[in-house]
């Protein structure tokens, strides 16, 4: 007898909110086959994501566990261990949230699940929290039968050098739709009318969740340096996190609220990016941003932190910077491509097919890795 019902899924993160892990699946969940493979998901937060309604919407389903916490570690192998003799359905567990996968992906293992761990972050041991997340986690690489990363670095940073190099290990592309982020002059006129921002006047972003990891600091004092010495210039802010309304007061504080906009979340950051001019990234860290693949896609160009992978690097849009380097020297790159690239943008061309960030290529590879190491 045939099995026609599609392979299940289960990915796990925290929360299904518009991150940069979370923005990758859900790009690949809309582009795959769903009769053949269905994603479900396993969230550590009983907080509704905003992916949620959409996920049912394309026959996902949605399953909740108690936060990983450290010390209830004994308590949520156990929830993990009975979640999965529960659903013995589930075919393949992606596994994206790093801190506890050494525990779900061994109680999945232990129901013949096939494993997988998803290194996100190439991030550095800064901290307390960063020295337990690597002690909690290590134990992952030796758990799971395969290991992703999406950049070297991350990979290196999450499973070792040793794993990295074996069969074991491979870096997964974050892919995007490049047929979204392909410059359209309409979609930028109409962005910028929506924005209030004049046709002479430049328009400089960054699209990134405002928390620690992507220096917020720095990216409010670059935007009020290029503000105050730049009549002809407004600064973009686009996304949230828990360092959002410090920086909203702030930017009020200082009478700049007409000049840096901050505008939460957007479903539309295709149309961010055409509507840019230029895009800045000083993150102190990343495992690789989809915010870079995507403004190249869209010829935007970009200045960023020397801190982030150069596998990021996939046109000559990119300029590089120490965060050691003032804000002056950051502004004149910023302003100088800005004024290059505005205008020309339609004229700038690269084969994205070429550079392995295409989802369409990535779907056909993942759908049939999934089928492959399905039990």
């Amino acid at each position: 007898m045939v099995n026609n019902k599609p392979i299940r899924v289960l990915q796990v993160l925290h929360i299904m909110n518009r991150g940069g892990a979370e923005a990758m699946i859900m790009n690949l969940y809309r582009k795959i086959d769903r009769t053949k493979v269905q994603f479900d998901f396993l969230v550590h937060s009983q907080e509704q994501g905003l992916f949620e309604d959409e996920i049912r919407e394309m026959g996902g389903r949605i399953f909740r566990v108690r936060p990983f916490k450290g010390y209830n570690v004994i308590s949520y192998y156990r929830d993990c261990k009975s979640f999965f003799k529960a659903h013995s359905e589930i075919k393949v567990v992606h596994g994206h949230l790093g801190s506890c996968a050494a525990y779900y992906l061994k109680a999945a293992k232990e129901q013949g699940i096939f494993t997988i761990a998803h290194s996100h972050s190439a991030g550095s041991i800064r901290n307390f929290y960063d020295l337990s997340y690597r002690i909690f986690s290590f134990p992952t690489r030796y758990v799971a039968e395969q290991l992703f990363g999406c950049s070297t670095e991350a990979g290196i940073a999450r499973y070792g050098r040793k794993m990295v190099e074996s069969a074991k290990y491979c870096n997964f592309n974050n892919a995007i739709d490049v047929s979204l982020f392909r410059f359209n002059e309409e979609q930028r006129r109409l962005v910028r009318r929506m924005l209030n921002i004049a046709d002479d006047e430049l328009l400089i972003g960054t699209v990134g969740r405002v928390t620690p990891q992507k220096n917020p600091k720095r990216i409010f004092e670059l935007f009020r340096y290029l503000v105050l010495n730049n009549s002809n210039v407004k600064c973009l802010w686009v996304g949230t996190g828990e360092m959002e309304s410090y920086y909203r007061d702030l930017i009020k504080a200082k009478g700049l609220e007409d000049r840096i906009i901050m505008t939460g979340v957007r479903s539309d950051i295709s149309g961010i990016m055409h509507a840019l001019d230029c895009m800045l990234f000083p993150s102190l860290w990343e495992g690789l941003p989809v915010s870079v693949i995507e403004s190249q896609a869209a010829n935007l160009p970009t200045v960023l932190a020397d801190t982030i992978s150069k596998e990021v690097q996939i046109s000559d849009l990119l300029c590089w910077h120490s965060l050691d380097e003032d804000d002056s020297a950051w502004a004149a790159d910023i302003m100088h491509l800005a004024q290059v690239y505005c205008g020309h943008r339609s004229e700038y061309s690269f084969d994205m097919a070429k550079t392995g960030y295409d989802i369409n290529e990535t779907v056909k590879w993942l759908m049939n890795f999934y089928e492959k190491n399905s039990k």
